[in-house]
Protein backbone atom coordinates (compact mmCIF):
# COMPACT_ATOMS: atom_id res chain seq x y z
CA UNK A 1 0.00 0.00 0.00
CA UNK A 2 0.94 3.80 -0.91
CA UNK A 3 1.96 5.75 2.42
CA UNK A 4 0.06 9.09 2.53
CA UNK A 5 3.35 10.71 2.38
CA UNK A 6 4.95 8.94 -0.82
CA UNK A 7 1.20 9.71 -2.38
CA UNK A 8 1.34 13.43 -1.60
CA UNK A 9 5.05 13.92 -2.61
CA UNK A 10 3.85 12.30 -5.82
CA UNK A 11 1.14 14.76 -6.14
CA UNK A 12 3.25 17.48 -5.68
CA UNK A 13 5.83 16.49 -7.95
CA UNK A 14 4.15 15.69 -10.79
CA UNK A 15 1.54 18.94 -10.57
CA UNK A 16 5.13 20.93 -10.34
CA UNK A 17 6.53 19.13 -13.06
CA UNK A 18 2.78 19.98 -14.95
CA UNK A 19 2.73 23.90 -14.23
CA UNK A 20 6.20 24.15 -14.71
CA UNK A 21 5.62 22.53 -18.59
CA UNK A 22 2.35 24.63 -18.62
CA UNK A 23 4.38 28.32 -18.11
CA UNK A 24 6.27 28.57 -21.88
CA UNK A 25 2.78 27.79 -23.77
CA UNK A 26 1.04 30.21 -21.80
CA UNK A 27 3.31 33.52 -22.41
CA UNK A 28 3.72 32.40 -26.06
CA UNK A 29 0.39 32.17 -26.45
CA UNK A 30 -0.52 35.68 -25.06
CA UNK A 31 2.38 37.43 -26.91
CA UNK A 32 0.41 36.06 -30.20
CA UNK A 33 -2.55 37.50 -28.55
CA UNK A 34 -1.61 40.73 -27.57
CA UNK A 35 0.55 41.51 -30.95
CA UNK A 36 -2.08 40.20 -33.23
CA UNK A 37 -5.15 41.37 -31.20
CA UNK A 38 -4.04 44.00 -29.74
CA UNK A 39 -4.04 45.48 -26.05
CA UNK A 40 -7.47 46.41 -26.03
CA UNK A 41 -8.69 42.70 -26.77
CA UNK A 42 -6.38 41.75 -23.60
CA UNK A 43 -8.09 44.79 -21.77
CA UNK A 44 -11.73 43.22 -22.91
CA UNK A 45 -11.27 39.76 -22.18
CA UNK A 46 -9.58 40.29 -18.64
CA UNK A 47 -12.84 42.63 -18.20
CA UNK A 48 -14.93 39.74 -19.04
CA UNK A 49 -12.65 37.22 -16.44
CA UNK A 50 -13.52 39.56 -14.12
CA UNK A 51 -17.21 39.70 -14.30
CA UNK A 52 -17.79 36.00 -14.91
CA UNK A 53 -15.19 35.35 -11.99
CA UNK A 54 -17.61 37.16 -9.56
CA UNK A 55 -21.47 35.52 -11.52
CA UNK A 56 -19.22 32.20 -10.51
CA UNK A 57 -20.03 33.37 -6.91
CA UNK A 58 -23.39 31.30 -7.87
CA UNK A 59 -21.82 27.63 -6.59
CA UNK A 60 -21.74 29.27 -3.06
CA UNK A 61 -18.44 26.99 -2.50
CA UNK A 62 -20.63 24.05 -3.10
CA UNK A 63 -17.48 21.83 -4.90
CA UNK A 64 -15.09 22.64 -1.16
CA UNK A 65 -17.76 21.65 1.15
CA UNK A 66 -18.63 18.48 -0.82
CA UNK A 67 -14.82 17.49 -1.30
CA UNK A 68 -14.90 17.62 2.80
CA UNK A 69 -17.73 15.06 3.01
CA UNK A 70 -15.64 12.50 0.53
CA UNK A 71 -12.58 11.90 2.35
CA UNK A 72 -14.47 9.82 5.07
CA UNK A 73 -16.26 7.50 2.59
CA UNK A 74 -12.74 6.67 0.66
CA UNK A 75 -10.51 6.18 4.01
CA UNK A 76 -13.86 3.82 5.04
CA UNK A 77 -14.25 2.46 1.12
CA UNK A 78 -17.83 3.43 1.69
CA UNK A 79 -18.63 3.21 -2.06
CA UNK A 80 -22.27 3.30 -2.03
CA UNK A 81 -21.82 6.96 0.53
CA UNK A 82 -19.46 8.44 -2.21
CA UNK A 83 -21.77 7.41 -5.13
CA UNK A 84 -24.82 9.09 -2.97
CA UNK A 85 -22.41 12.66 -2.63
CA UNK A 86 -20.80 12.65 -6.25
CA UNK A 87 -24.54 12.30 -7.17
CA UNK A 88 -25.96 15.42 -5.26
CA UNK A 89 -22.62 17.06 -6.47
CA UNK A 90 -23.75 16.40 -10.01
CA UNK A 91 -27.43 17.63 -10.02
CA UNK A 92 -26.03 20.94 -7.90
CA UNK A 93 -23.66 21.72 -10.55
CA UNK A 94 -26.15 21.18 -13.18
CA UNK A 95 -28.27 23.73 -10.95
CA UNK A 96 -25.44 26.08 -10.90
CA UNK A 97 -24.45 26.61 -14.79
CA UNK A 98 -28.02 27.37 -15.33
CA UNK A 99 -27.99 30.34 -12.39
CA UNK A 100 -24.91 31.38 -13.51
CA UNK A 101 -26.62 31.46 -17.67
CA UNK A 102 -29.19 34.09 -16.59
CA UNK A 103 -27.33 35.99 -14.41
CA UNK A 104 -24.54 36.32 -17.29
CA UNK A 105 -27.48 37.17 -20.07
CA UNK A 106 -28.77 39.81 -17.00
CA UNK A 107 -25.86 41.45 -17.05
CA UNK A 108 -25.72 41.96 -21.04
CA UNK A 109 -27.26 46.00 -20.69
CA UNK A 110 -24.67 46.94 -18.51
CA UNK A 111 -21.21 46.08 -20.39
CA UNK A 112 -21.28 49.52 -21.48
CA UNK A 113 -20.53 50.84 -17.98
CA UNK A 114 -17.62 49.22 -17.60
CA UNK A 115 -16.25 49.06 -21.55
CA UNK A 116 -16.54 52.73 -22.14
CA UNK A 117 -15.19 53.69 -25.10
CA UNK A 118 -13.99 50.33 -26.26
CA UNK A 119 -17.65 49.58 -26.65
CA UNK A 120 -16.32 50.31 -30.60
CA UNK A 121 -14.46 47.41 -30.42
CA UNK A 122 -16.02 45.51 -33.09
CA UNK A 123 -17.81 41.71 -31.30
CA UNK A 124 -17.64 43.00 -27.65
CA UNK A 125 -21.10 41.57 -27.02
CA UNK A 126 -19.83 38.14 -28.80
CA UNK A 127 -17.19 37.55 -27.25
CA UNK A 128 -18.65 38.35 -23.76
CA UNK A 129 -21.29 35.41 -24.68
CA UNK A 130 -18.25 33.28 -26.02
CA UNK A 131 -16.70 33.58 -22.21
CA UNK A 132 -20.25 33.56 -20.47
CA UNK A 133 -20.88 30.03 -22.37
CA UNK A 134 -17.21 28.48 -21.58
CA UNK A 135 -17.94 29.64 -17.90
CA UNK A 136 -21.21 27.59 -17.90
CA UNK A 137 -20.40 24.33 -19.43
CA UNK A 138 -17.01 24.09 -17.43
CA UNK A 139 -19.21 23.15 -14.61
CA UNK A 140 -20.81 20.34 -16.59
CA UNK A 141 -18.45 17.65 -15.91
CA UNK A 142 -15.16 19.71 -13.44
CA UNK A 143 -17.19 18.10 -10.27
CA UNK A 144 -15.14 14.73 -11.05
CA UNK A 145 -11.95 16.30 -10.21
CA UNK A 146 -12.77 16.70 -6.60
CA UNK A 147 -13.01 12.65 -6.34
CA UNK A 148 -9.31 12.41 -8.03
CA UNK A 149 -8.33 15.12 -5.29
CA UNK A 150 -10.09 13.69 -2.46
CA UNK A 151 -8.41 10.49 -3.02
CA UNK A 152 -4.82 11.84 -3.35
CA UNK A 153 -4.92 11.12 -7.41
CA UNK A 154 -4.33 14.98 -8.04
CA UNK A 155 -1.39 14.52 -10.58
CA UNK A 156 -3.74 12.39 -13.06
CA UNK A 157 -5.55 15.39 -13.06
CA UNK A 158 -2.58 17.97 -13.96
CA UNK A 159 -1.29 15.23 -16.52
CA UNK A 160 -4.26 15.22 -18.29
CA UNK A 161 -4.59 19.06 -17.78
CA UNK A 162 -1.16 19.78 -19.30
CA UNK A 163 -1.47 17.31 -22.34
CA UNK A 164 -5.25 19.39 -23.65
CA UNK A 165 -3.68 22.53 -22.73
CA UNK A 166 -0.58 21.85 -25.27
CA UNK A 167 -3.09 20.79 -28.37
CA UNK A 168 -5.48 23.62 -27.04
CA UNK A 169 -2.67 26.01 -27.43
CA UNK A 170 -1.13 25.14 -30.60
CA UNK A 171 -4.65 24.86 -32.35
CA UNK A 172 -5.63 28.33 -30.95
CA UNK A 173 -2.00 30.08 -32.57
CA UNK A 174 -2.42 28.26 -35.48
CA UNK A 175 -5.92 29.56 -36.25
CA UNK A 176 -4.79 33.13 -34.88
CA UNK A 177 -1.86 33.26 -37.29
CA UNK A 178 -4.13 32.13 -40.40
CA UNK A 179 -7.46 34.15 -39.60
CA UNK A 180 -6.81 36.62 -37.25
CA UNK A 181 -10.63 35.99 -35.80
CA UNK A 182 -10.88 37.37 -32.02
CA UNK A 183 -13.80 35.15 -31.54
CA UNK A 184 -12.66 31.97 -32.94
CA UNK A 185 -9.49 32.51 -30.35
CA UNK A 186 -11.95 32.88 -27.54
CA UNK A 187 -14.09 30.48 -28.86
CA UNK A 188 -10.56 28.19 -28.42
CA UNK A 189 -9.33 29.54 -25.24
CA UNK A 190 -12.34 28.99 -23.03
CA UNK A 191 -13.51 25.46 -24.18
CA UNK A 192 -10.05 24.44 -23.39
CA UNK A 193 -10.87 23.46 -19.59
CA UNK A 194 -14.37 22.19 -21.11
CA UNK A 195 -12.10 19.61 -22.80
CA UNK A 196 -10.05 18.54 -20.13
CA UNK A 197 -13.16 18.34 -17.87
CA UNK A 198 -14.40 15.54 -19.88
CA UNK A 199 -11.50 13.62 -20.27
CA UNK A 200 -10.97 13.71 -16.55
CA UNK A 201 -14.56 12.27 -16.02
CA UNK A 202 -14.13 9.61 -18.92
CA UNK A 203 -11.05 8.73 -16.68
CA UNK A 204 -12.75 9.02 -13.42
CA UNK A 205 -15.77 6.81 -14.53
CA UNK A 206 -13.29 4.27 -15.82
CA UNK A 207 -11.18 4.06 -12.47
CA UNK A 208 -14.34 4.24 -9.81
CA UNK A 209 -16.55 1.68 -11.85
CA UNK A 210 -16.88 0.69 -8.63
CA UNK A 211 -18.72 3.64 -7.23
CA UNK A 212 -22.32 2.32 -9.23
CA UNK A 213 -25.68 4.74 -9.09
CA UNK A 214 -27.51 4.17 -6.15
CA UNK A 215 -30.48 5.70 -5.11
CA UNK A 216 -29.29 6.52 -1.46
CA UNK A 217 -29.14 9.54 -0.13
CA UNK A 218 -26.75 11.44 2.33
CA UNK A 219 -27.28 11.58 6.02
CA UNK A 220 -29.11 13.70 7.91
CA UNK A 221 -25.45 14.54 9.78
CA UNK A 222 -23.89 15.25 6.02
CA UNK A 223 -26.81 17.20 5.02
CA UNK A 224 -26.28 19.45 7.91
CA UNK A 225 -22.82 19.62 7.91
CA UNK A 226 -22.90 20.22 3.97
CA UNK A 227 -25.45 23.35 4.37
CA UNK A 228 -23.35 25.02 7.19
CA UNK A 229 -20.06 24.63 4.83
CA UNK A 230 -22.09 26.05 2.02
CA UNK A 231 -22.95 28.61 4.10
CA UNK A 232 -19.30 29.57 5.03
CA UNK A 233 -18.05 28.92 1.80
CA UNK A 234 -20.11 31.18 0.34
CA UNK A 235 -18.70 34.24 2.75
CA UNK A 236 -15.64 33.23 1.54
CA UNK A 237 -15.93 33.13 -2.31
CA UNK A 238 -17.75 36.40 -1.73
CA UNK A 239 -14.75 38.03 -0.27
CA UNK A 240 -11.80 35.89 -2.01
CA UNK A 241 -13.87 37.90 -5.52
CA UNK A 242 -13.95 41.59 -4.05
CA UNK A 243 -10.38 41.12 -2.97
CA UNK A 244 -9.05 39.51 -6.20
CA UNK A 245 -11.09 39.60 -8.97
CA UNK A 246 -12.43 43.82 -8.64
CA UNK A 247 -9.60 45.11 -9.73
CA UNK A 248 -9.94 45.28 -12.85
CA UNK A 249 -13.31 46.69 -12.55
CA UNK A 250 -11.80 49.19 -10.41
CA UNK A 251 -9.19 50.30 -13.03
CA UNK A 252 -11.85 50.70 -15.59
CA UNK A 253 -14.31 52.39 -14.27
CA UNK A 254 -11.80 54.89 -12.37
CA UNK A 255 -8.76 55.02 -15.22
CA UNK A 256 -9.53 52.85 -18.50
CA UNK A 257 -9.37 49.60 -20.57
CA UNK A 258 -5.72 50.22 -21.27
CA UNK A 259 -4.71 50.42 -17.84
CA UNK A 260 -6.52 47.14 -17.11
CA UNK A 261 -4.68 45.24 -19.91
CA UNK A 262 -1.28 46.47 -19.01
CA UNK A 263 -2.26 45.19 -15.25
CA UNK A 264 -3.32 41.92 -16.72
CA UNK A 265 -0.27 41.24 -18.09
CA UNK A 266 1.45 41.19 -14.68
CA UNK A 267 -1.39 39.18 -13.33
CA UNK A 268 -0.81 36.48 -15.85
CA UNK A 269 2.43 36.53 -14.43
CA UNK A 270 1.32 36.30 -10.75
CA UNK A 271 -1.44 34.33 -11.80
CA UNK A 272 0.74 31.53 -13.01
CA UNK A 273 3.20 31.23 -10.45
CA UNK A 274 -0.28 31.32 -7.55
CA UNK A 275 -1.43 28.40 -9.74
CA UNK A 276 1.71 26.71 -9.05
CA UNK A 277 1.65 27.12 -5.45
CA UNK A 278 -2.34 26.38 -5.99
CA UNK A 279 -2.00 23.03 -7.46
CA UNK A 280 0.94 22.31 -5.71
CA UNK A 281 -0.37 22.66 -2.26
CA UNK A 282 -3.59 21.28 -3.74
CA UNK A 283 -2.06 18.51 -4.95
CA UNK A 284 -1.34 17.37 -0.77
CA UNK A 285 -5.39 18.67 0.21
CA UNK A 286 -6.02 14.76 -0.16
CA UNK A 287 -3.61 13.48 1.81
CA UNK A 288 -3.92 16.38 4.63
CA UNK A 289 -7.63 15.36 4.68
CA UNK A 290 -6.44 11.67 5.23
CA UNK A 291 -4.00 12.61 7.95
CA UNK A 292 -6.92 14.42 9.98
CA UNK A 293 -8.98 11.38 9.65
CA UNK A 294 -6.55 9.20 11.66
CA UNK A 295 -4.02 11.67 13.16
CA UNK A 296 -4.95 13.77 16.32
CA UNK A 297 -5.74 17.37 16.02
CA UNK A 298 -2.04 18.14 17.93
CA UNK A 299 -0.44 16.11 15.09
CA UNK A 300 -2.33 18.33 12.54
CA UNK A 301 -1.00 21.54 14.42
CA UNK A 302 2.47 20.54 13.96
CA UNK A 303 1.97 19.61 10.34
CA UNK A 304 0.72 22.73 9.52
CA UNK A 305 3.49 24.88 11.03
CA UNK A 306 5.99 22.35 9.20
CA UNK A 307 3.79 22.95 5.58
CA UNK A 308 3.39 26.54 6.46
CA UNK A 309 7.58 26.81 6.41
CA UNK A 310 7.61 25.07 2.78
CA UNK A 311 4.64 27.61 1.72
CA UNK A 312 6.63 30.31 2.93
CA UNK A 313 10.16 29.25 1.34
CA UNK A 314 8.05 29.12 -2.09
CA UNK A 315 6.14 31.94 -1.80
CA UNK A 316 9.36 34.29 -0.77
CA UNK A 317 11.56 33.09 -3.98
CA UNK A 318 8.28 34.11 -5.87
CA UNK A 319 7.38 37.45 -4.46
CA UNK A 320 11.35 38.09 -4.95
CA UNK A 321 10.82 36.94 -8.46
CA UNK A 322 7.89 39.46 -9.25
CA UNK A 323 9.48 42.55 -7.66
CA UNK A 324 13.11 41.81 -9.89
CA UNK A 325 12.42 39.99 -13.06
CA UNK A 326 8.73 40.86 -14.23
CA UNK A 327 9.49 44.12 -15.85
CA UNK A 328 13.05 42.38 -17.40
CA UNK A 329 10.28 39.48 -18.57
CA UNK A 330 7.29 42.17 -19.83
CA UNK A 331 10.06 43.61 -21.74
CA UNK A 332 11.89 40.73 -23.77
CA UNK A 333 8.45 39.29 -24.25
CA UNK A 334 6.01 42.27 -25.15
CA UNK A 335 8.28 44.96 -25.28
CA UNK A 336 9.24 48.01 -23.04
CA UNK A 337 5.66 49.95 -23.49
CA UNK A 338 4.27 47.49 -21.53
CA UNK A 339 6.38 47.63 -18.14
CA UNK A 340 5.09 49.86 -15.19
CA UNK A 341 7.22 51.47 -12.67
CA UNK A 342 9.29 50.01 -9.90
CA UNK A 343 7.35 51.05 -6.86
CA UNK A 344 4.03 49.74 -8.74
CA UNK A 345 5.72 46.14 -9.23
CA UNK A 346 7.58 45.81 -5.54
CA UNK A 347 3.37 46.56 -4.82
CA UNK A 348 2.39 43.69 -7.10
CA UNK A 349 4.79 41.55 -5.30
CA UNK A 350 3.99 42.35 -1.47
CA UNK A 351 0.21 41.60 -2.67
CA UNK A 352 0.87 38.44 -4.29
CA UNK A 353 3.07 37.52 -0.78
CA UNK A 354 0.20 38.60 1.73
CA UNK A 355 -2.34 36.85 -0.08
CA UNK A 356 -0.10 33.29 -0.87
CA UNK A 357 1.14 33.22 2.46
CA UNK A 358 -2.67 32.31 3.82
CA UNK A 359 -2.29 29.29 0.86
CA UNK A 360 -1.72 26.47 3.94
CA UNK A 361 -4.17 27.82 5.86
CA UNK A 362 -7.25 27.45 2.98
CA UNK A 363 -6.69 23.98 2.65
CA UNK A 364 -6.69 23.45 6.46
CA UNK A 365 -9.86 25.40 6.81
CA UNK A 366 -11.01 22.88 3.74
CA UNK A 367 -10.28 20.09 5.32
CA UNK A 368 -12.07 20.97 8.88
CA UNK A 369 -14.79 22.48 7.71
CA UNK A 370 -14.23 25.40 9.04
CA UNK A 371 -15.47 28.24 6.73
CA UNK A 372 -18.89 28.32 8.99
CA UNK A 373 -16.32 30.05 11.66
CA UNK A 374 -15.37 31.92 8.78
CA UNK A 375 -18.39 34.22 8.12
CA UNK A 376 -17.99 37.36 9.70
CA UNK A 377 -14.09 37.72 8.67
CA UNK A 378 -14.79 37.14 5.13
CA UNK A 379 -16.93 40.32 5.39
CA UNK A 380 -14.46 42.09 6.98
CA UNK A 381 -12.26 41.31 3.80
CA UNK A 382 -14.56 42.73 1.34
CA UNK A 383 -15.42 45.28 2.90
CA UNK A 384 -11.93 46.67 3.78
CA UNK A 385 -10.90 46.34 0.46
CA UNK A 386 -13.65 48.28 -1.44
CA UNK A 387 -13.50 51.30 1.36
CA UNK A 388 -9.46 51.06 1.01
CA UNK A 389 -9.71 50.84 -2.87
CA UNK A 390 -12.21 53.74 -3.17
CA UNK A 391 -10.34 55.81 -0.71
CA UNK A 392 -7.23 55.55 -2.32
CA UNK A 393 -8.54 56.02 -5.92
CA UNK A 394 -11.37 58.73 -5.71
CA UNK A 395 -9.61 60.43 -2.29
CA UNK A 396 -5.99 60.43 -3.39
CA UNK A 397 -6.27 59.68 -7.39
CA UNK A 398 -3.62 56.91 -7.13
CA UNK A 399 -5.08 54.27 -9.91
CA UNK A 400 -3.06 51.39 -10.44
CA UNK A 401 -1.42 52.05 -6.91
CA UNK A 402 -4.48 52.96 -5.03
CA UNK A 403 -6.04 49.61 -5.93
CA UNK A 404 -2.63 47.88 -4.84
CA UNK A 405 -2.29 49.23 -1.68
CA UNK A 406 -6.49 48.93 -0.87
CA UNK A 407 -5.60 44.72 -1.26
CA UNK A 408 -2.39 45.26 0.76
CA UNK A 409 -4.17 46.78 3.85
CA UNK A 410 -7.57 44.47 3.43
CA UNK A 411 -5.56 41.24 3.20
CA UNK A 412 -2.86 42.67 6.75
CA UNK A 413 -6.09 43.96 8.49
CA UNK A 414 -8.48 41.10 8.19
CA UNK A 415 -7.78 37.70 6.96
CA UNK A 416 -4.00 37.82 7.65
CA UNK A 417 -4.39 37.54 11.39
CA UNK A 418 -8.23 35.93 11.06
CA UNK A 419 -7.18 32.60 9.14
CA UNK A 420 -4.75 31.44 11.55
CA UNK A 421 -6.64 32.12 14.49
CA UNK A 422 -9.69 30.26 13.40
CA UNK A 423 -7.55 27.48 12.24
CA UNK A 424 -5.60 26.74 15.70
CA UNK A 425 -8.42 27.53 18.01
CA UNK A 426 -11.17 25.71 16.26
CA UNK A 427 -9.53 23.50 14.62
CA UNK A 428 -6.40 22.49 16.42
CA UNK A 429 -7.80 23.48 19.66
CA UNK A 430 -5.06 25.00 20.21
CA UNK A 431 -3.32 28.98 20.75
CA UNK A 432 -2.14 30.45 17.66
CA UNK A 433 0.99 32.54 19.21
CA UNK A 434 3.35 30.39 17.60
CA UNK A 435 1.99 30.82 13.90
CA UNK A 436 1.75 34.76 14.61
CA UNK A 437 5.84 34.76 16.31
CA UNK A 438 6.52 32.80 12.82
CA UNK A 439 4.68 35.10 10.76
CA UNK A 440 6.47 38.00 12.17
CA UNK A 441 9.60 36.47 11.47
CA UNK A 442 9.32 35.58 7.79
CA UNK A 443 8.01 38.93 7.19
CA UNK A 444 11.32 40.12 8.46
CA UNK A 445 13.02 37.53 6.32
CA UNK A 446 11.30 38.51 3.24
CA UNK A 447 12.25 42.26 3.87
CA UNK A 448 16.09 41.06 4.70
CA UNK A 449 15.76 39.53 1.00
CA UNK A 450 14.70 42.41 -0.65
CA UNK A 451 17.29 44.02 0.58
CA UNK A 452 19.50 41.55 -0.06
CA UNK A 453 18.33 41.40 -4.07
CA UNK A 454 17.83 45.12 -4.15
CA UNK A 455 21.28 45.75 -3.40
CA UNK A 456 23.06 43.46 -5.97
CA UNK A 457 20.71 44.55 -8.93
CA UNK A 458 21.44 48.27 -8.28
CA UNK A 459 25.12 47.94 -7.60
CA UNK A 460 26.07 44.95 -9.89
CA UNK A 461 23.66 42.95 -12.01
CA UNK A 462 22.46 46.22 -13.50
CA UNK A 463 25.40 47.61 -14.45
CA UNK A 464 27.05 44.79 -15.83
CA UNK A 465 24.66 43.18 -18.03
CA UNK A 466 21.88 43.56 -20.58
CA UNK A 467 18.03 42.74 -20.21
CA UNK A 468 18.33 39.27 -21.26
CA UNK A 469 21.41 38.50 -19.54
CA UNK A 470 20.46 40.22 -16.44
CA UNK A 471 17.01 38.11 -16.40
CA UNK A 472 18.90 35.00 -16.77
CA UNK A 473 21.39 36.19 -13.47
CA UNK A 474 18.94 37.08 -11.29
CA UNK A 475 16.78 33.84 -11.30
CA UNK A 476 19.53 31.77 -9.63
CA UNK A 477 20.27 34.39 -7.22
CA UNK A 478 16.86 34.80 -6.00
CA UNK A 479 16.18 31.25 -5.72
CA UNK A 480 19.96 30.72 -3.47
CA UNK A 481 18.94 33.85 -1.57
CA UNK A 482 15.21 32.99 -1.20
CA UNK A 483 16.70 29.35 0.07
CA UNK A 484 19.55 30.13 2.45
CA UNK A 485 18.61 33.31 3.76
CA UNK A 486 15.65 31.33 6.39
CA UNK A 487 17.92 28.84 7.17
CA UNK A 488 19.97 30.66 10.18
CA UNK A 489 16.44 31.74 11.83
CA UNK A 490 15.35 28.04 11.55
CA UNK A 491 18.36 26.32 12.35
CA UNK A 492 17.46 22.85 14.28
CA UNK A 493 13.70 23.56 13.92
CA UNK A 494 11.44 21.24 13.11
CA UNK A 495 10.35 22.34 10.10
CA UNK A 496 13.50 22.35 8.64
CA UNK A 497 14.29 18.54 9.61
CA UNK A 498 10.68 17.66 8.09
CA UNK A 499 11.59 19.84 4.62
CA UNK A 500 15.02 18.15 4.57
CA UNK A 501 13.29 14.82 5.49
CA UNK A 502 11.17 15.15 2.54
CA UNK A 503 13.88 16.52 0.24
CA UNK A 504 15.92 13.11 0.64
CA UNK A 505 12.43 10.97 0.66
CA UNK A 506 12.16 12.96 -2.71
CA UNK A 507 15.76 12.32 -4.15
CA UNK A 508 14.99 7.99 -2.88
CA UNK A 509 12.04 8.02 -5.23
CA UNK A 510 13.83 8.75 -8.18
Amino acid sequence: MISRTTKAITNATWTGISTLLTFPIQFINRYYMVHYLGITYLGITSLYSNILSILSLADLGVGTAITFLLYKPLQMKDWKSLSAIMNLYKKIYRWIAAVILVLGLIVIPFLGFFLKSSINYNNVYILYLVYLFGTVSSYLFSYNQSLLYADQNAHIVSIITLVTNYIMVIIQVVTLLMFKNPVLYALLFVFNQFIANCVISLYVKKKYSMILKTNKNISHEEKRQLRDNVVGNMFLRVGGVVVTGTDNLFLSAFTNVIQVGLYTNYLTITSSLQRFMTQMIGAITGSIGNFSVVKSKKEASVLFQKLQFINFIIVSIATLAIIFLSNEFISLWLGKKYVLDHFNVILIGLSFYFMNYRMIGWNFISVYALAPRMKLFAVNEMLANVIFSLIFLKAFNLGLTGVLLGTIFSTILTVGWQDPYVIFKHGFNTSPRPFFSRYILNLFILILELSIVELMANFFINKLFNSFSTFMVMIPIIIIIGIITPLPFYYKSLELQYSTKLIKRLLKMR
